[in-house]
């Protein structure tokens, strides 16, 4: 971490900072639909690439939940899919959303993260309702989502095009993110870097440094 000075944009990742994930949750669900362990469902999905191929934008939402009753062999329909790969979506405490709107008054904000259209709608839905937002996207003034760039954390290339697309030198970026790997490959590119721990909250730690 630099020191406050340099810093002209913070850049934050959705899950496990923004809104809370539990994947865990995701396994779970499809054990239970298909009768498969948790174990077996890990595996299967890890063997298949499943996150990184539709992260990326490799298939669409149809090819996608064709991909996982191909993988898991069962016949489920798309919404035991669709509610089975959202378990894992959780809640975003309000005091989050409140420090991101107040922070917007001093830097440029902005959403970096590996994720994918059924999430994405879900989490749509979800700010609607809690929170009234018609669009969460517009909380930040600008969203880099994985799958529409076709690029994933911790390659280079997703930084490259982030940094580019913002403007500024990498020194005079923050970026939050829960992954070791993800602030490790932006940290190689100069980028500073804040590791969040959950269930720890930026709001605790930004609150000290911004």
């Amino acid at each position: 971490m630099g020191s406050k000075s340099t810093i002209k944009a913070v850049v934050f990742d959705f899950g496990n900072v923004i809104i809370n994930i539990d994947v865990e949750k995701t396994v779970l669900a499809f054990s239970e639909l298909t009768f498969k362990s948790p174990t077996r469902i890990k595996q299967l999905f890890a063997d298949a690439e499943v996150f990184k191929k539709y992260e990326t934008g490799f298939y669409s939402d149809d090819e996608f939940r064709d991909v996982i009753r191909q993988i898991l062999s069962y016949p489920l329909n798309d919404q035991e899919i669709d509610q089975a790969w959202n378990a894992l979506l959780l809640d975003v405490p309000k005091k989050r959303l409140d420090f991101l709107e107040s922070l917007k008054m001093k830097y440029p904000i902005y959403l970096l993260s590996n994720t994918n259209n059924i999430h994405i709608e879900q989490c749509r839905q979800y700010f609607r309702t809690k929170f009234g937002i018609t669009n969460f996207e517009t909380i930040f003034n600008e969203t880099f989502l994985s799958y529409k760039m076709g690029l994933w954390k911790p390659e280079y290339k997703i930084y490259d095009a982030v940094i580019n697309k913002i403007g500024l030198k990498p020194q005079e970026i923050l970026f939050l993110d829960d992954n070791q790997d993800n602030t490790d490959a932006a940290s190689d590119l100069g980028i500073q870097c804040i590791k969040i721990n959950p269930p720890e909250c930026f709001t605790e730690i930004l609150e000290h440094i911004l």
